[in-house]
């Protein structure tokens, strides 16, 4: 269509000046070659992307690959819970098209820039993305009650897939796929512990690569309606995505196969999906809220189950000091190991979530498989 417009506008002017400028019949053919060669150049730009959080921003990234580059707001090391954005995030934010998050009960300091600073872009919460596995989470300093899996300890329908997304029945067992609602209200920004009270939805979804697949999904399905010129590359990008992702999946239950017996308690409630999908189990946690200090009856409680029970390690995350969970272990026979939920020492990028499942499987291997 462009070419069609420059091409008859040339037409009109060579008409109107032939009589007068017969000079432009031997400036046509050279103006003509510059144009076409400057056509490349006038495509129309790919959409402006950002991402919360690296997982987020790993996944978002594979799907573009070979178009453009997302930008990322969390980095580094901290935590999506408190987050402040810099000028230049805040400039991203202003300038994107495209928003992709998890949701409100994660990145709490996000909903209101969405609305202002990103008020024009397009917000995609991929805790609404269909299809999703969903857990509340769990309640106590221990986990007393919620050992069964929720039915996922064995995965054997998970690990039959080819290509998950085949497979929506999948998503509806143990009425986890009901919980829909929860992802819809803004409440969950409202509980003060961000999201983790009573019948929350743990909004740690990424943890589960499965429901990593039904994100990448949802991903190209943006992507290809707001930039329809390369939603072949994207959805030719999310096709490997998506097998690698269930290439993942079946390493890492083989990798940590052996430690369906073993307990351990994490620092805060953050790795249930990872353990669902991959058969191991938590005790408890030391704190339910990580940005405050649990109090002491929580933690005679943690000790107390240390004492009783099997316990072999406890973990903490790099994003908060270890100091409780050396005051937690201290005089046991408990190990302590280091869980990157958010990616938080890696490098952002296509291989990032990849890396992070993988160093959280060996983290889980080191620490309870001696």
């Amino acid at each position: 269509m462009l070419c069609y417009y420059i091409f008859h506008t040339i037409l009109i002017i060579n008409t109107s000046f032939k009589i007068k400028m017969p000079v432009f019949r031997l400036l046509k053919p050279a103006f003509i070659s510059a144009l076409v060669f400057t056509l490349p150049t006038m495509a129309v730009a790919q959409p402006k992307v950002v991402a919360s959080i690296k997982p987020v921003h790993s996944l978002v990234a594979s799907v573009m690959k070979g178009v453009a580059e997302p930008s990322l707001i969390v980095d580094g090391a901290s935590s999506p819970h408190d987050f402040s954005l810099r000028p230049s995030q805040a400039k991203d934010l202003a300038a994107a098209d495209v928003v992709f998050w998890i949701g409100p009960a994660l990145e709490t300091f996000l909903p209101k820039s969405l609305k202002t600073i990103a008020s024009k872009a397009k917000n995609v919460a991929l805790i609404e993305s269909k299809g999703l596995v969903k857990f509340e989470f769990r309640e106590g300093a221990t986990f007393e009650g919620h050992g069964d899996h929720g039915g996922h300890g064995g995965h054997d329908d998970h690990d039959k897939h080819d290509d998950h997304d085949k497979h929506d029945d999948h998503d509806k067992h143990d009425d986890h796929a009901k919980h829909d609602d929860h992802d819809k209200h803004d409440d969950h920004a409202k509980h003060d512990d961000h999201g983790h009270g009573s019948h929350a939805v743990d909004p740690h979804i990424f943890l589960d690569p499965v429901n990593a697949q039904k994100m990448v999904k949802t991903i190209e399905k943006t992507l290809s309606k707001a930039d329809p010129e390369n939603a072949a590359k994207y959805a030719a990008n999310a096709k490997a995505l998506r097998s690698e992702l269930d290439h993942l999946t079946h390493e890492t239950e083989e990798e940590l196969e052996a430690l369906k017996d073993a307990r351990f308690i994490v620092f805060h409630d953050a790795y249930r999906y990872f353990e669902e999908r991959f058969g191991i189990e938590a005790t408890g946690s030391i704190t339910l809220n990580p940005e405050t200090s649990p109090g002491v009856s929580r933690i005679k409680e943690i000790r107390t189950t240390l004492d009783k029970t099997k316990v072999s390690c406890v973990f903490s995350e790099p994003q908060f000091p270890t100091k409780l969970v050396d005051t937690v272990i201290a005089d046991t026979k408990a190990k302590k190991e280091t869980l990157d939920p958010l990616g938080a020492t890696l490098e952002p990028g296509t291989g990032l979530y990849g890396k992070l499942i993988t160093n959280m499987a060996a983290s889980f291997k080191n620490c309870l498989g001696s």
